[in-house]
């Protein structure tokens, strides 16, 4: 079975029409420490020529600045960047250096850089696999192609001729695209190296790939006198994407027909301690942002291990008295009593809340009792986690304070979290992709499938699952070799049972399987909070 999908390039021409800088031709280099979940880093060294469309001079430090800062802003999956250095070169190009860190090499992303992109997976078996990243031909591109299957005699010899002649037209545009990329990469892995097809083995037990443009050019030199290979990539080749990765294009390039992956087993622990050099390189990330002119960006933090609250602070206090009981409406749609918005710093990034956070206590400043009676009024619900899940805004309600109070003595509750310290792949075990098919993990089960409108509109999946929202990460749909992230359209459940809705432009055939991230390791911490000397107005006393 041949491959069809392709290797990235950027639509260079396309691209110079809609953005202001980006990078040419480059040499890049990366050498990638992963641990087992798939974090890691990287050491990204890449030489590069910078076209600027505006109006900073050619070779002055603003536009190197500008150049640095596009690969910082751009780049996709990195939580951090530290000992980034970088320097025009004699001959006009930019030289750049830096540590990336990213939570998921399968997520990591550095456009206009790298020829080359990865993909890790792991299974209950304790073995990894990491596979260069296939990329799907642009699919309204091949529908709207003129098929050459049942082309056959003079039709099709005129239907090659022209294509060939399409590819000699594209060949000028291809050299100066990709004539000068090179493309190194190196991987530490945690484990064992079994099985490898298309990577280099040191005899560290290092993996090496590398991809050189030139060769690519010479690859499309041979193939396009194949008539096999023309007629079964005729209408796919365009000026502005890269050539078919299959077959025998891998083996042009790579020396092996492919898939380009290799297994590793015997996973042990992490190559290093990802949250904390994370938490050690945020202040470098932070520090270079601000040198290249730019508002920092998001990152996330690092994950909460248990601990005290970071701090704790009154957003604002709802105060009511009573109701008149002839009316149907009563004051802020609420029952008498007093009410503290509340935001609290947690120990670190969390995965999600839990039911469990409540009151403690609560004494007015005249000695009276606050607490609500019954256990459920004393729960605390409606938490909201800021988009780092770093911090929670939540509401405590209490009693009445009596006239004579001006405040509250203490008020004291616990906020209890779930914190995951890695994830897992779970093969949900359908026989088939059909409406109602139930798979044999997770209980799973398919309730609808189908095109969500029209018969050439992506499909849409109802799929049943034991799992909680906070605890899937993430969902796949795997075909043969191919494997795909699909797009969550939201929702719906309580308790244990939840309804997800996914999407997929490619349709989910039979044959498919669909493969579970979910968060692994989960722990459940409690943080106790408490306040003193308040005046009803929220304030400090």
């Amino acid at each position: 079975m041949t491959m069809t999908t392709r290797i990235r390039l950027l639509p260079l021409f396309l691209a110079l029409a809609t953005v202001g800088f980006l990078t040419g031709c480059f040499e890049t280099k990366q050498e990638f420490t992963l641990n087992p979940d798939g974090s890691g880093k990287v050491v990204h060294e890449s030489k590069f020529s910078a076209m600027d469309l505006s109006g900073n001079k050619q070779g002055s430090e603003k536009q190197m600045k500008a150049a640095v800062a596009e690969i910082i802003s751009k780049s996709k999956g990195v939580d951090a960047w530290r000992d980034v250095s970088y320097e025009m070169l004699d001959d006009g190009k930019i030289s750049f250096k830096g540590t990336a860190y990213f939570r998921s090499l399968s997520a990591l992303d550095i456009p206009n850089q790298t020829m080359l992109e990865f993909d890790w997976t792991t299974s209950a078996d304790e073995t990894g696999v990491l596979a260069l990243r296939a990329k799907d031909s642009d699919k309204k591109q091949a529908k709207a192609s003129a098929p050459t299957e049942n082309l056959t005699g003079e039709a099709l010899t005129q239907k090659l001729r022209q294509d060939r002649a399409q590819c000699q037209q594209m060949k000028p545009m291809m050299a100066m695209i990709m004539g000068a990329m090179k493309h190194d990469v190196v991987f530490h892995l945690p484990g064992r190296v079994g099985k490898s097809s298309g990577f280099q083995k040191s005899a560290t037990g290092a993996l090496s790939l590398r991809f050189d443009g030139n060769k690519m050019l010479e690859a499309m030199d041979k193939l396009i006198s194949d008539d096999t290979w023309m007629a079964r990539n005729s209408g796919v080749m365009k000026p502005d994407s890269a050539p078919p990765m299959d077959e025998q294009m891998s083996q042009l390039l790579f020396g092996e027909k492919g898939p380009i992956q290799a297994t590793v087993t015997k996973l042990g622990g992490p190559a290093f301690d990802y949250e904390a050099e994370v938490a050690a390189a945020r202040e470098d990330f932070a520090t270079l942002q601000q040198q290249l002119g730019r508002s920092p960006v998001a990152v996330t933090a690092a994950s909460a291990k248990g601990g005290k609250l970071k701090g704790l602070k009154v957003l604002g206090v709802q105060l009511v008295r009573g109701f008149d009981e002839e009316m149907d409406n009563r004051p802020f749609n609420a029952e008498p009593g007093f009410t503290l918005s509340l935001l609290a710093e947690l120990p670190g990034s969390v995965l999600a809340m839990t039911d469990e956070c409540g009151l403690d206590t609560a004494i007015a400043d005249d000695g009276t009792d606050l607490l609500p009676e019954s256990d459920w009024d004393r729960r605390i619900a409606f938490l909201n986690l800021t988009p780092d899940k770093t911090r929670v805004m939540f509401e405590a309600k209490m009693g009445l304070p009596g006239p004579k109070v001006k405040g509250l003595r203490e008020v004291t509750g616990h906020l209890q979290y779930r914190v995951a310290s890695g994830s897992k792949e779970v093969n949900l075990g359908f026989k088939g992709l059909t409406a109602g098919a139930t798979g044999q993990e997770l209980g799973a089960q398919i309730d609808a499938i189908g095109a969500d409108s029209g018969n050439d509109g992506p499909q849409q999946l109802e799929l049943r699952l034991n799992l909680k929202p906070d605890e899937l990460k993430a969902l796949y749909l795997v075909v043969g070799k191919q494997r795909t992230e699909l797009k969550n359209h939201g929702y719906s459940g309580n308790d244990e049972e939840y309804t997800y809705t996914y999407e997929s432009e490619s349709g989910f055939p039979a044959k498919g399987r669909l493969v579970a991230e979910v968060f692994a390791e989960v722990q459940v911490f409690s943080a106790p909070f408490k306040l003193e000397n308040i005046s009803l107005l929220g304030e400090q006393r």
